[in-house]
């Protein structure tokens, strides 16, 4: 299947919390990922995700480690093309919110199956399905590292 990949499922298992406790959620999310670095899924990201998981890693590790896991995230996860024109109508594609539209643009141009997300709710009016990783798990029987 194809899916795409939510920045808050990323930052499930790039972040740390200040408190030095992983992300609510984080193995899930690592066994989704995992599954998507094996090519028994294939993962997208957005391109507008990107710079947001580059920054919130980079708070807390150095320039050269957030370019190999860049550079690793990029190994496996696909971008898939969205330009102006998804831009501008976003407002037609079910979300509320203009990074969510930009999410299932991307989702729209990867021919996503689904969008894996923390926020599913954001996602109701998209022509894209949207599931949490956990409740993806479950779908298909994929076991929780």
């Amino acid at each position: 299947m194809r899916l795409l990949l939510d920045a808050n499922i990323l930052l499930d298992c790039l972040v740390v919390e200040k408190s030095g406790q992983p992300r609510t959620g984080k193995s899930a999310s690592e066994s989704l990922i995992n599954l998507c670095d094996q090519q028994i899924h294939r993962g997208l990201i957005a391109w507008h995700t990107l710079p947001i998981l580059s920054y919130y890693y980079r708070r807390q590790h150095s320039a050269e480690e957030t370019a190999s896991m860049m550079n690793a995230l990029l190994a496996f996860l696909e971008v898939p093309t969205v330009g102006h024109a998804d831009a501008v109508n976003w407002h037609l594609l079910g979300a509320s919110d203009f990074d969510d539209a930009l999410q299932i643009a991307s989702a729209v141009s990867g021919q996503a199956d689904f969008v894996i997300t923390r926020n599913v709710a954001d996602f109701a009016g998209a022509s894209v399905p949207a599931l949490t990783p956990e409740e993806f798990l479950l779908k298909t029987n994929s076991s929780i590292s």
